[in-house]
Formats: structure tokens, sequence, C-alpha cells
């Protein structure tokens, strides 16, 4: 998340603070804008009113595949899932060790009677039942007839312990127990499961599962208690038997409750563990055609479709903005990382906008006709995907080509509906237009990569008719419009990039050349009045090209711009040694002086850069070549002059440094490294290996050391090639040379063998 906040927080800072980046921004969201309302036209706001019966006016279609939720089958599932539920009884096993325990207080008593007034062989127990109906408490009244016959027994222990069994056969009747009342199911489901919990149980029973059929009422169990108790004691006398029955009758309760609370809660969880049941209307079905009735099947379909008119779609548009933002946030990365790679100057933005938008109109008109073409790839045949990466990677770079054609392969993939066949179709063409022009050198050129791409185009046709079942012999008019795609980009591109080139002045390969012709009427200028600075021109251009090349720099923006680098010195081309000073005006300048002059070259060469029409990235090697370097030579001349005068003259360093800015790109760094090492060479007296790498690397690290290289993102690598390239150079140039011998030296010899030929002869 730090990270990511980060990342958010530098794009944010930088969109305040540098223009340019501001203006790309502000493209990119419009281009945003208008993308989303393109990409979901054909979605918004198509409603149809009709009832059953009625006669459809038109034909219905569906525009985008819709999955919905079938809301009568997703009730019925969940309906089922409820009465899967069984209904919840929980059993209070506390009511029979109450009951046991009522029993057990009643015999306790009748024996306690019995110790105290024993029957003296008589059946009159009178004073027995009154002494006990005394004892008992008011809950364990009973008949006296009952009683007498409790305390007539013999074995008073023996019959609690009958009254014990048949309570508990009762009261645990198939592990259930009794009800109060016949149960009448308060729920609207059709279930006869039960699960029976045991409550206050010292022990975690288990749920027992049995059917509502299985639970017994207070009164089903008394109508059969006889029955119950005769079959648990046959032995008993009538009497006793009947006094059982009497008891037991007395002290039947309900223990099992019905909980409406935890069967309602297992349910509804039951039920929201329900996957709703999904349904599917895929793209280009067809709902009903005009003329047809409409039944309750398709008054449903269309019911779904005015549904996801009005409410969906407003999520598909907030998803595809979103995916957009997305890319906005990782290109507007980029653009700050990178920004001499994306966004060199502030015109780029434009460009790129226009012809983003441009693409998206013609993409869209082309799509709305999608449904009358045969396969689903035959229209993305006639998208220009190709010419938007092509101009881009001809005016720019391959890098912001790719990135470019990446979204607009996304732009027609959604408006497509994001078939297979048109992605890689639209990924193929991106990429390949980025690349096919990555090395064009002359207007042919472009009629080659059309070529190409509309081969490769040719081939991936053929692919997807393997892939799709199709016949070769019948993608015969998709194979050939496939081939003319290629090559009808690649004129579009021939013909409308120089309508951009001219507009916003941007220098692409083809301006570089014609920067580049030495018979231009400044470099014949250049030649006749400086020659020694159109000599040094040149063996920085090739210097600059080579270790351009090595780096993979721009190596014929480098050649240009070092052609260009000291045209400032034609004006005063007499002060400058490598043209060998004749200016007068030398002798009588002071140091401070005579470097203000040799630094205004730089202001000069911008203004007669400007006048010649030069593009604002080959002045960039005018204004950058020097940096803000010091002129060593006259600062020291300077400083060894207020020495002398002790302190009379004041010297500002800041009078012998150039006004820069430092160079901010590689290209720019190149030539400002050899132009400096170019004319230091001039200064070894006996150069060869070993000196000129000293040299070499001295100015390098100097320019390093001073800062000077800062903002051209030059690396110790590059700098390590670059030094490298710059020896092979200078060796190349300064390498060992025969001494040949003089002419007359040559005849003296000639005539000497002549004469001793005729000595022999003779």
């Amino acid at each position: 998340m730090n990270s990511i906040y980060k990342i958010l927080s530098n794009i944010t800072r930088s969109i305040v603070k540098d223009a340019n980046i501001r203006i790309s921004f502000i493209c990119m969201l419009l281009i945003i804008i208008t993308a989303t309302q393109l990409m979901t036209y054909n979605i918004v706001g198509i409603t149809y009113k009709y009832n059953i019966g009625d006669i459809a006016a038109e034909d219905i279609k569906v525009h985008k595949e819709i999955h919905y939720i079938n809301e009568t089958e997703t009730e019925m599932a969940k309906k089922k899932a409820a009465q899967s539920v069984p209904l919840v009884f929980d059993k209070d096993t506390s009511i029979l060790l109450d009951r046991l325990k009522s029993i057990g207080v009643l015999f306790n008593h009748i024996i306690t009677t019995l110790e105290e007034n024993p029957p003296l062989g008589t059946d009159d127990l009178t004073f027995q039942i009154l002494s006990l109906k005394k004892k008992l408490p008011r809950y364990l009244q009973y008949k006296d007839s009952v009683l007498q016959e409790l305390l007539s027994q013999s074995d008073p222990e023996k019959l609690k312990k009958t009254i014990y069994k048949i309570l508990i056969y009762i009261f645990d009747n198939n592990e259930l127990g009794i009800i109060e009342n016949e149960f009448e199911n308060p729920l609207d489901i059709d279930t006869i499961n039960i699960t029976v919990r045991k409550i206050k149980a010292s022990d975690n029973t288990e749920e027992i599962s049995r059917t509502i059929y299985d639970l017994e009422t207070v009164d089903s169990i008394a109508k059969k208690l006889y029955k119950i108790c005769y079959s648990i004691a046959p032995n008993l006398p009538g009497k006793t038997l009947n006094a059982v029955v009497y008891i037991v009758r007395n002290n039947l309760r309900p223990n099992l409750r019905f909980n409406l609370e935890e069967t309602k809660r297992r349910i509804n969880e039951k039920v929201r563990s329900v996957k709703p049941v999904k349904g599917v209307l895929k793209k280009g079905q067809n709902i009903v055609r005009e003329g047809d009735t409409i039944t309750t099947e398709i008054l449903k379909k269309i019911k779904i479709l005015n549904r996801h008119a009005s409410s969906s779609n407003i999520n598909y548009i907030l998803g595809i903005f979103l995916i957009q933002i997305i890319f906005l946030i990782i290109f507007s990365y980029f653009i700050i990382k990178y920004k001499n790679v994306f966004i060199s100057t502030r015109e780029t933005s434009f460009i790129i906008f226009s012809v983003i938008l441009l693409f998206m109109v013609y993409t869209f008109f082309i799509l709305r006709q999608k449904y009358n073409f045969i396969n689903d790839y035959n229209f993305v045949l006639l998208l220009p995907i190709p010419f938007v990466t092509m101009i881009i990677s001809v005016l720019y770079n391959v890098y912001l080509s790719l990135v470019i054609g990446m979204y607009a392969v996304f732009f027609t993939s959604v408006m497509a509906g994001g078939e297979l066949s048109t992605i890689i179709l639209d990924f193929s063409s991106a990429v390949v237009g980025s690349y096919i022009n990555v090395d064009v050198e002359k207007r042919t050129d472009f009629l080659r990569g059309g070529f190409i791409l509309g081969f490769m185009n040719a081939v991936i046709v053929v692919s997807l008719s393997f892939m799709k079942g199709i016949p070769v012999v019948n993608s015969g008019k998709d194979i050939a419009l496939a081939f003319a795609n290629g090559i009808i980009n690649a004129i579009l591109v021939l013909g409308i990039f120089p309508i951009y080139e001219s507009l916003f002045g941007i220098t692409t390969k083809f301006k570089l050349f014609e920067l580049s012709d030495l018979n231009a009427k400044i470099f014949k200028n250049m030649l006749v009045q400086a020659p020694g600075t159109y000599n040094h021109s040149l063996i920085v251009s090739t210097m600059a090209e080579a270790a351009c090349n090595d780096i993979g720099a721009n190596h014929l923006l480098a050649r240009v711009g070092a052609y260009y680098h000291d045209i400032g010195k034609i004006e005063n081309y007499g002060i400058y040694i490598e043209n060998r000073v004749t200016d007068p005006r030398v002798k009588e300048l002071s140091s401070k002086e005579y470097s203000k002059l040799i630094i205004s070259h730089v202001q000069k060469g911008v203004e007669l850069a400007r006048k010649n029409g030069l593009p604002e990235t080959v002045i960039k090697f005018i204004r950058e070549h020097h940096g803000t370097s010091t002129m060593t030579f006259f600062y020291h001349q300077a400083l060894e002059n207020a020495e002398k005068t002790k302190g009379m003259e004041e010297v500002d360093k800041s009078d012998f440094q150039y006004p820069g800015p430092k160079p901010q790109s590689k290209e720019t760094a190149i030539v400002m490294l050899a132009d400096s090492v170019e004319a230091a060479s001039r200064t070894l007296q006996n150069p060869n290996k070993v000196s000129i790498e000293g040299l070499v690397r001295k100015i390098i690290y100097n320019k390093l050391n001073e800062g000077e290289l800062e903002s051209s993102d030059l690396s110790m690598s590059d700098l390590k090639r670059i030094q490298r390239s710059f020896m092979r150079i200078l060796n190349g140039i300064f390498h060992s040379r025969i001494e040949y011998p003089e002419t007359e030296d040559v005849k003296e010899l000639e005539q000497k063998i002549i004469n001793n030929g005729k000595k022999r002869k003779s």
C-alpha cells in the first residue's frame, strides 16, 4: 500500500509542477472519457415496453452477453433448501428428573408414615392416610384410595422403582419425549423431518433425527397409559396397577418444545448458502423477431434486457472507466519516469490525442456494421490499428508506439465483445506495426513494411481458419483483405505523417536525413569561412554517431546535432584556434572579454539555427553541447593577472562559464563529450594508443565529476562503451603512417640502377 501511495503522490506532484505532464494527463483523461462513451454507446438506454400477447414491432437482439440470475429457479432452489432443514425441537431432560424426584418424595413419606404408624393387622389405614396427607406437600396430594393402595404395599420401595421405570420409558420413548399438544408447523415449509436436541443435560448428547410422525403428545400418552404400565409391570394387582396409572398420569408433563428461532436460523443459513441459479443471454441472440407474439418466456427475457439497460450498464460503464483509469495511472508513471521517451515535447500529447481520437471514431462507425460481416474478425481487417502504431513509431519511438497500441487493442476488443480471434488480430497488428518501421530510412521502406504486415495478417487469418474449422479455400477473401490491410495502412502512414511532421515541427528520421545534407548553404559557408570548425564538426559527428550506435541511442540525431553544434562560430570564425586566429581584436581583448566572445557562439548558433528553420531537437545540441562548463584556460589566465595586480582586478568565475543548460539527453551529452575529446586531441604532441586512452578517460570523468552529465541518463556502463568508441575513432585518425620517399630520391635511385646496368654490358 505504501508503494502505491508513493506512486500516486509522485504522479500528483509531477502533474502540478510540470506543464507538459499536466497537458498529457488532461489529454489522456479526455481520451478515456470519449472512449468510455463510445464503448458503452450500444448498451445504454435501450429498453422495450411490451405485455404478454403483444406483437413485436421490431427485432430484439442481445447487444452484449448478459449473465443474469434466474429468480424463479433460484427461489425454487431456496425453497427446496429450506425444506431440507429439519425442524428443531428441544428436549428438557430436567422434567424427567423433576418427576422422579417427586415420586421419590412421595414414597419417602409413605415409608416414614408406615414406620411411624405400622398397621396392626387391619385393613383400616385411615389413621395412616391422615398422617401421610399431613406430611405430603401440596403438589403431591392424591386421592385417598390411591394413598391407601400405596400404604398397603408390603414393599413400597419396589413399587417406587416400578413407577420410575414407567416414567423413564414414557419420557424417553424413542429418545424423543412428549409435546404438549398436536404439532402445527408455524413455518410455511413442507417438511416432516425433525431434530431433537437435549438441553440441561449433563453430557453432550448428539442431536437425534426423526420424523414428525414420531412425536407423542401428553394426551396420546395418557390414552395408552394403562397398556404401558401393564406392559412394564404385568404382575401388579389390579388395584395397585390402577393406582400406578393414576400417579403416572398426574406426573405427565411435556418435555419437548419446538424451537422456532433455532429452526429459522438454520433455514436462513441454508438458504443463504444456495448459489443463485444463473442464466445467460448470448451476444447476438434473437429474443423475438418483428411480428412475433410476446409470450411469457419472451417477456421474461425482455425484462432482463431492460433491467440490464437501466442498472447493470451503469456498473459496466463504471468498470470500463476504472480499467482505463488504471491505464492512466500506469501510463502516467511511465511518463514521469521516462519523460524523454514518452513525452519529448508539448506537441506530443496533442498528436497522440488526435491520432487516438480519429482511430476511436473510425472504429466506432466500423463496428456498428459488425453484424454485416460473415466472420467475427472480418471487420478487424478494416481497422487502422497498424496505422496508429506505425505513425507513432515513425514520429517518436517504438516504446510509445507499443503503449498506444495496447490501448488500441483494449478499445477494439471491448467494442467487439472480446472475441479471441479479434484480440489475436488486434495484438499482432499493433506489435508488427510498431516494429516494421523501426529501421526505415527511405520512404519506399514504408511499402516494404506494408507487405510484411500484410503477409503476417494473412498468416494469422489462415491460422484462425484452422482454429475455427473453416476451409482455407473459403477464406480467400479474408486473406486478400488481410494482405491489403497491411499495404493500405502503410500508404496511409506514408501520406499522413508528413502532415504531422510539417504542422507540429516533429523531427523524424526523414527530417534528419534532409538536415544531414552537407551541401546545404550553411555548411558551404562554414567550409569556406571556418574550415577548421567544419572539419571539427565532421569528426565530432563521426565520434558521436559511433558512440550512440554502441549504447543504443539515436545515432542519426546525434550525427545531425554534431553537424550543427558549432554553427555559431561562423560569424566570428577568426577568433577560434581551429580556424587559425586571424581576428585583430584578439590581441586587444582581455581574458574576460575573449571568453565572453567565445561563449557567445552558443547564443549566435541558436539564433542562426532558428533563422534557418532548424527544429528544436537540433537546437538543443547547440545550446547544451558545452553545458555549464568553465573555460579553464581563460579563467586561469584571469586568475594569474589578478595575482600579478594583487587583487586589483576582480575575477568572477561565472564570467567564464557557459550558460547551459546541462545536456538533457544521451545524444546531447555524447556530442558534448565528443566535442571536448576531439578538441583536446589536437593538443597531443605524439598521439598514440596510451596517450589517447588517458585523454579520453580524463575528459569523460572530468565531465562526470563536474556534474555535467547528471541529467543525461547516461550510466557508467554507457560511459565505458562511449570511451571505447571514442578511442577506436581517434586511433583510426592518428594511426602511424608509412613515411613516403621524396620524388628526387626515387629518380636518383633509378638513374644509378641504369648506369650500373650500362657498366655491366660494357
